[in-house]
């Protein structure tokens, strides 16, 4: 395949790794500092998925030397906030048959690009494994929960034709050494992630504290339950399968099982909040707020976890 990442940081730039050594062509797009070191010294991938040097992939960063309308997937792996101007750059890129994927954290991200692009040939991907920039060309791999899942955005209008490509291009990331699998309903699976970000996520960053502490205290035990009693309400009314079906049954998984194995983990939001950077609250918390709006369903609790990250975000001068 011809593949075109647009955002090449961490999670890009380890998939533009991977995709390169099974022999696809991989054109990033990302900072230039990050870029330059791959260009003259290779992407060097350390961690959990081994050590390894990769030499051959195509770095930009300029959107206007990238393949315009050769590519056969564009991944979108920027920050929610700034999926917008990805989206103008990946409809500028895309050809008749491109598909364009979400490879991103939240929600809304597949609705951005389905405004500029095709929805049948819009993707979204719920990755679940952590990557981190060590230094400009540098990259590791630190933890993964879970295969990767991909599936169409909008498996009513994508056709037997996309959904068999989407199976492809999984098999052909797994086979790269990128665990991923396809999914025949990708909804179900965001939320499932954004679940467990929205009740864990903003109050780690806010207390500086790991996720295995807020159990432990009472008043923040009792607002995550309240987080994920409204996205289990907005879910119903967006007619939304969530898995467990119920709010109940989620919170036992939640406690019993999700958060332990992390909990000495804190949120990444936590590191944007200590670096002065901006968070992706609005596609979490924020998201459920507005969805809850569309649909009639109040969420002061989201809202209110939501305008609280914000609130630190404009103490910083977060941009």
């Amino acid at each position: 395949m011809r593949i075109g990442i647009i955002g090449a940081g961490a999670i890009g730039s380890c998939v533009g790794g991977f995709m390169t050594q099974a022999g696809h062509e991989v054109h990033l797009l990302g900072r230039p500092a990050h870029l330059h070191a791959i260009q003259s010294q290779g992407l060097h991938i350390a961690g959990i998925w081994g050590d390894h040097r990769v030499t051959a992939l195509h770095c930009h960063s300029d959107a206007g030397t990238m393949p315009h309308g050769e590519l056969d997937l564009v991944l979108i792996t920027v920050k929610s906030y700034a999926t917008r101007e990805a989206a103008a750059i990946a409809a500028q890129l895309a050809g008749p048959g491109t598909l364009v994927c979400s490879y991103q954290n939240g929600l809304g991200n597949a609705d951005v690009l389905a405004e500029d692009i095709d929805p049948a040939r819009v993707v979204a991907a719920r990755a679940i494994y952590g990557v981190r920039v060590t230094e400009p060309g540098a990259i590791e791999v630190t933890v993964i929960a879970q295969p990767t899942a991909l599936g169409s955005h909008r498996p009513d209008i994508a056709g037997p034709d996309t959904i068999a490509r989407v199976e492809a291009i999984a098999a052909a990331m797994n086979d790269a050494g990128l665990p991923t699998v396809a999914v025949d309903d990708i909804a179900p699976v965001l939320w499932a992630k954004v679940t467990y970000n929205c009740a864990l996520n903003p109050m780690s960053a806010l207390l500086d504290v790991p996720y295995g502490r807020l159990p432990e205290i009472p008043e923040t035990r009792g607002v995550m339950d309240q987080v994920i009693d409204e996205i289990y309400a907005v879910a119903a009314a967006m007619q939304i399968r969530l898995q467990p079906t119920s709010a109940d049954e989620y919170r036992a998984l939640f406690y019993e099982r999700l958060v332990p194995p992390t909990a000495a983990h804190y949120a990444s939001m936590r590191e944007d909040l200590l670096h002065g950077r901006r968070t992706e609250i609005d596609a979490l918390n924020g998201a459920i707020d507005d969805y809850g709006k569309q649909h009639g369903v109040d969420c002061p609790v989201n809202r209110m976890l939501a305008n609280l990250v914000r609130a630190r975000e404009a103490v910083l001068g977060a941009n």
